[in-house]
Formats: structure tokens, sequence, C-alpha cells
């Protein structure tokens, strides 16, 4: 079983964001999409620090060296940051299932970068089975995408989000890239964390500032309470947990199976979406997460 670290924590992390997502959705009716970020971030941050000195005995990593600080804080403001805001952006303009749709080529992309970048070169069953994992998701999310592109595709706002969903796809991309080097050689991904998520809600908070939206933000979110809880829950499964799981998982396997696997998130917003939004699950939706689970156990082989 600890042949399988990181693929088991890849899909540790990808229910973890399942939970963000289902969080974020609701918070979101009342929030937008700068202001989640800004106050989750922090709250993050916080839980990571007490954990961070329970677990490795300081406050905070200062003894980390210069070069883990740039790749780790690179990848937090991209993957916190301009990653997550231009995809929930992207929702406003073609919906999440067809910005989920888009993004999925962001573990191809990933393999890729690293293949280039890093010098990892996936094995034949690796390279089967994250087709198989992609192949049901995009079945999945495809779902009564084809209307929709025909009614929209001459449309601004379909070319706006299908460009914003590709760019957020190559931010993480290019996040998990920036993260496998920040953890490399065995380094605590408690520590590589909190790194990323205070590098992350600095850059959050800053654009706020320079917007002079911090007062607008603030009443905001003492106006709606509710909301607020809904983001401190999204902050801990998120950043915490989530990507705490994902900085382990690249520690122990390559960067493009841990982002296919992180990535399998809309197979498993399937039965979350059945309970809590009461959405209907097809035989479409049934099938991909077949296709999709059969591509799991080949990258467990």
């Amino acid at each position: 079983m600890e042949l399988f670290i990181g693929e088991l924590t890849a899909l540790g992390a990808a229910l973890a964001f399942g939970f963000t997502s289902t969080f974020f959705t609701l918070a979101g009716r009342k929030l937008g999409a700068l202001t989640l970020l800004s106050f989750s971030l922090p709250i993050s941050v916080t839980l990571l620090t007490i954990i961070h000195t329970i677990m490795i005995g300081e406050v905070f990593p200062l003894s980390a060296g210069l070069d883990r600080w740039f790749f780790l804080g690179v990848s937090g403001i991209i993957g916190f940051v301009l990653s997550s805001s231009l995809l929930l952006r992207a929702f406003q303009y073609i919906g999440p299932r067809l910005s989920f749709l888009v993004a999925s080529c962001s573990p191809i992309m990933g393999a890729i970068l690293a293949w280039i970048f890093l010098g990892q070169e996936l094995p034949a069953n690796a390279i089967l089975g994250i087709a198989l994992v992609l192949g049901g998701i995009l079945w999945v999310v495809s779902e009564g995408s084809s209307d929709e592109i025909k009614t929209d595709a001459s449309n601004a706002n379909y070319r706006k989000g299908v460009t914003l969903a590709f760019i957020a796809a190559l931010g993480q991309a290019v996040s998990f890239v920036f993260s496998s080097q920040g953890v490399s050689g065995e380094f605590s991904a408690m520590s590589a964390s909190l790194m990323r998520a205070s590098a992350g809600a600095v850059t959050a908070w800053l654009f706020i500032i320079v917007q002079g939206q911090v007062r607008q933000n603030i009443k905001l979110v003492l106006a709606n309470p509710r909301s607020m809880l809904f983001v401190c829950i999204a902050a801990v499964s998120g950043p915490v947990i989530g990507a705490s799981l994902v900085l382990v998982s690249l520690q122990f396997t390559s960067v493009g199976v841990s982002s296919t696997l992180a990535n399998t998130t809309p197979i498993i917003l399937i039965p979350i979406g059945y309970f809590v939004f009461k959405e209907r699950i097809t035989m479409r939706a049934i099938i991909g997460t077949i296709i999709a689970i059969v591509g799991v156990a080949v990258l467990f082989t």
C-alpha cells in the first residue's frame, strides 16, 4: 500500500476539493469570487500555522531556502489566486459544466510541462490510466453541453468563458509543476502548504487594497454570516486538507498522475450534487464514472 501513497493522497485531495466546490458554491450566491478567496485564504493560513507549530515545532518555516519560497510562492499565487479567480469568473460566462469541461485538460498540460521542464516520463499504463480518467470526466461534464455550445458558440461571453477556463487550466498545470519542485527532497508538505497559502493570501489582499475594496468586502461578509460559515468550511477542506494532500502526492508520484487523480472532483461531485443540490444522476454520469474508476485502477497497477 505504501507504493500508492501518491495516488491515494491525490484521490483524497479530489474528495476534499469536492467539498470545497460545494461550500464555495453555496457561499458564492452571496459573495463574489475575490471575496471568497480573500477571506478563505487567511483562515487557511491561521489553521495551517497552528497545525505547523504543533507538528513541526516552529510557527513559520523561515528556515526554508529562497528557492523553495520562489517555487511554492509562485505556485500559491498562480494556483490559489489567479487560476481560481479565472475559473470562478468562467462560471459566470459559461457555467460550471462547460468550465470544468475546458479545465479537464489541465492534467495533460501538467504532464507535458513536467516532461519538458522536470524530465518526468510516464509509463504506458500511466498514459492509459490518465486517458481513461480524463475520458470519463469529459464524458460526465460534457452532458448537455452540445446544445449550449450550439447556442453560444458565436456569443462573446462564450468565448470569454472558454478563454478564462483554458487559462485557469494552464495556471493549475503550472502550479502543479512549481509545487513539485518546491516539495522536492522530502520537504515538509505542511510547511509547503503554509508557504503557498501565505503567498496566495497576501496577493489576494494586495489586489483588494489596490482596488480600494477593503471596506466593501468586510461589509459584505458581515452582512452574510451564513455564507462566511461556508467559507470557513471551504477554507479547511480546500487550502488546508486538499492542497496539503496534493503536495504529499507530488512527493510520491509524477505531476501527470497526481494532477489527473486530484482533478477527478467532477466525478466526486455527482453524489454531492444529488444529496445537496437535488441533481438527477443520469446514465451518462454513471458510465463516465465507471470509465474514470477503471482509469484509476489502471493507475494503481
